[in-house]
C-alpha cells in the first residue's frame, strides 16, 4: 500500500513524488480493471499553480487527455509532466487517470495517487466550488475505480460569506461555517424563528475572520429575516447586506429601527435595502380641528411623505400640525397629488377631514356659513384629482336668530377682569405670563354666566416691526388666549380669534406708554 505523506508536501514536493513513483501499492486489485505484475501508478501533486504529474500513462493520448483535464478544471493551473510511457497500463486506466487530473485540479494543495483500481486523494478543495466539486467526484467514482484513502482539509474561502435567503416556502442557509456545531446550532435557531422548513447547504471550511462572533451576527440576520415575507441576508467577512420585503408594518418598522442600532459586535452594515408592505385597502387622511391638523395613514415613500408634510405646513399655517403618516405600498396612481388637492379642500372648512380611500376621495366637514358651503361644495366637485372619484358631506351652521341681549352683569364682570390687567404676553411671542393665565381662567368662569353669548377675541400690536409679522403674531396671540378658555371649559364654538396687527390703535404709537397701550388683547361680545 502506498502512503501519501501530505504534510510533507511542501518543500519536499518533488522529491516525494519521485519517491512516491516509484514504491508498489500493496492493496487487492480493483475487479473491474484487468491486473498487471505490479499496479501502474499516476501521481497528481498540486502547489499553488503548478501540477507535476508522475508515475507512468500508457500513451501519449491518454497523456494529453489528463494534460486537458486539468486545464478544464483549472484554467490557471500549468503541469510539469514527468511521466513515462507504460504500455503494459490495465483496461480502464486512461478513464481512471483522467477523473484523477480533475480532481488533483480542483485541490490546492493536494495530491491524488492512482495505483491500478485504488485512488488516494489528499489535500484541501479550492473555495466552496472546488469542495463541491470534488465532494460529487467522490461519490460517483468511474466503474471499477476504488477509493482507498481520503485526507481533505476544509476550503479555505476568501471572502468568508453566508448567505440566509428566506422565501415563501422556507428558509435556505448556504455558504461557509466554522464548524458543523455551528451549522447545526444556526439550523436549529432559523427553525425556532417560524420560517419554515430549513434548507441547509453549509460547508465547513476555513478562513472565518477572527475576534468575531460570527454566529451572533448571523443569528442578528436570521431574526430580521424573520420581519419579512421574502428576502436575503449575506455575510461577507464582517459586512451585512440585507434585502426583502416587509411582511407587515410592525416588521418594517423593526427591521429599519434594528438595522440603525447597535449591531452586534464587530459587524458593519454594508447594504439594506427593505421594501414596505403592500398595504390593502389604501387609506389616509387629513384632519382639520381648532387644535390643528393632523395626518395620518398610509404613504408610499419618505419622499410623498416629506412632500406631503411641506404642502400641509404652506396650506394650514399657523396651525399646528402632527405628522403620523406610515411608509408602505399600494398606494394607486396619483396619490400625491390626490393628497394635496385633498388638503386645499380642507383649507376651505372651519373643521373637517380629507379621506383618501383607494381611488377615492371623501371630504365631509362644517363651513363657515351656509353660503360658504355651497361653495366649498362646488369647488370639490369641480376639482376630483385625476383618476379618483369624490364625494362629499359639507355641513352649515344654520342662520341663527339674532341673539338676545347680553346679561350686563357677566359681561361687566368680564370687562372689569380685562381692566384689571388684561393679557400680557413675553416679548414678540405668544407666551403669556402666570397671573395672565389667571386671569382669563376667571374670565371663562363669568363666561360661563352668559352662555348663550358668543365672543371675539382679538390681537393688537403697536407699529413696530414689520406689518405682516405683527398681523402673525395678534393672531397667534389671539389664539392662544381661546386654547386658554377652552381648556378652561369654555365651548371652542362660542369663540371667534381675530388679529389685526397695528391697524386699530387706541391712541397714536408715538410713546413707549401709547404703544404700551397699543398692545392688547380685547374680549368682544358678538
Amino acid at each position: 500500500m502506498v502512503t501519501i505523506r501530505w504534510r510533507d508536501a511542501g518543500r519536499r514536493l518533488l522529491r516525494g513524488l519521485v519517491k512516491l513513483a516509484a514504491v508498489s501499492a500493496m492493496a487487492a486489485p480493483a475487479p473491474a480493471l484487468a491486473q498487471a505484475a505490479e499496479p501502474v501508478q499516476l501521481s497528481l501533486v498540486r502547489e499553488g499553480d503548478v501540477v507535476v504529474l508522475g508515475g507512468a500513462v500508457p500513451n501519449e493520448a491518454v497523456r494529453e487527455a489528463i494534460i486537458a483535464a486539468i486545464r478544464a478544471a483549472s484554467a490557471e493551473a500549468s503541469v510539469i509532466d514527468t511521466t513515462t510511457v507504460a504500455p503494459e497500463a490495465p483496461a480502464g486506466f486512461a478513464g481512471a487517470a483522467t477523473f484523477a487530473a480533475g480532481l488533483a485540479a480542483r485541490l490546492k494543495p493536494g495530491a491524488v495517487l492512482l495505483s491500478g483500481g485504488d485512488v488516494d486523494v489528499e489535500g484541501r478543495p479550492e473555495g466552496l466550488a472546488g469542495q463541491a466539486a470534488v465532494t460529487a467526484a467522490l461519490a460517483a467514482l468511474p466503474e471499477g475505480l476504488r477509493l482507498r484513502r481520503q485526507a481533505l482539509l476544509p476550503p479555505i474561502v476568501r471572502p468568508y460569506g453566508l448567505v440566509l435567503a428566506r422565501t415563501r416556502e422556507g428558509v435556505t442557509l448556504s455558504g461557509a461555517i466554522a464548524a458543523a456545531e455551528e451549522g447545526a446550532a444556526l439550523g436549529a435557531f432559523a427553525g425556532s424563528l417560524g420560517l419554515g422548513p430549513v434548507t441547509d447547504r453549509l460547508v465547513v471550511a476555513a478562513g472565518a475572520p477572527e475576534g468575531f462572533d460570527r454566529p451572533a451576527a448571523a443569528r442578528f440576520a436570521l431574526t430580521q429575516l424573520a420581519r419579512l415575507a421574502t428576502g436575503t441576508a449575506t455575510l461577507s467577512d464582517r459586512s451585512l447586506a440585507i434585502e426583502g420585503r416587509a411582511a407587515d408594518r410592525p416588521g418594517f418598522a423593526a427591521v429599519n429601527l434594528a438595522l440603525s442600532g447597535p449591531l452586534p459586535a464587530g459587524l458593519t452594515l454594508g447594504r439594506a435595502a427593505i421594501a414596505a408592505p403592500v398595504v390593502s385597502p389604501y387609506g389616509w387622511f387629513a384632519e382639520k380641528t381648532a387644535a390643528g391638523v393632523r395626518l395620518q395613514g398610509y404613504v408610499p415613500s419618505e419622499v410623498v411623505r416629506g412632500e406631503i408634510r411641506a404642502a400641509a405646513e404652506a396650506l394650514f399655517a399657523p396651525l399646528a400640525l402632527t405628522d403620523a403618516q406610515e411608509i408602505a405600498e399600494g398606494a394607486p396612481d396619483g396619490f400625491a397629488p390626490a393628497a394635496t388637492a385633498a388638503m386645499g379642500q380642507l383649507v376651505l372648512l372651519e373643521r373637517g377631514r380629507a379621506t383618501l380611500h383607494d381611488s377615492r376621495l371623501i371630504v365631509t366637514g362644517e363651513a363657515s356659513s351656509p353660503t360658504a358651503a355651497v361653495a366649498v361644495r362646488g369647488a370639490i366637485e369641480g376639482s376630483a384629482p385625476y383618476g379618483f372619484t369624490v364625494a362629499h358631506t359639507i355641513a352649515a351652521p344654520a342662520i341663527a336668530a339674532p341673539p338676545a341681549a347680553a346679561p350686563a352683569a357677566c359681561l361687566g364682570k368680564i370687562e372689569a377682569e380685562m381692566a384689571a390687567g388684561g393679557v400680557v404676553f413675553q416679548f414678540g411671542r405668544e407666551a403669556m405670563r402666570p397671573e395672565s393665565v389667571t386671569r382669563l381662567r376667571r374670565i371663562a368662569a363669568l363666561m360661563a354666566e352668559c352662555p348663550a353669548v358668543r365672543f371675539s377675541v382679538e390681537g393688537h400690536t403697536d407699529s413696530d416691526g414689520v406689518a405682516e409679522q405683527n398681523v402673525d403674531l395678534s393672531h397667534r396671540r389671539a389664539q392662544a388666549v381661546v386654547a386658554v378658555l377652552v381648556r378652561a371649559g369654555v365651548e371652542a364654538s362660542r369663540l371667534l380669534s381675530e388679529g389685526h396687527g397695528a391697524s386699530k390703535p387706541l391712541v397714536p404709537n408715538d410713546s413707549p406708554a401709547n404703544k404700551a397701550r397699543n398692545r392688547r388683547i380685547e374680549i368682544i361680545a358678538r
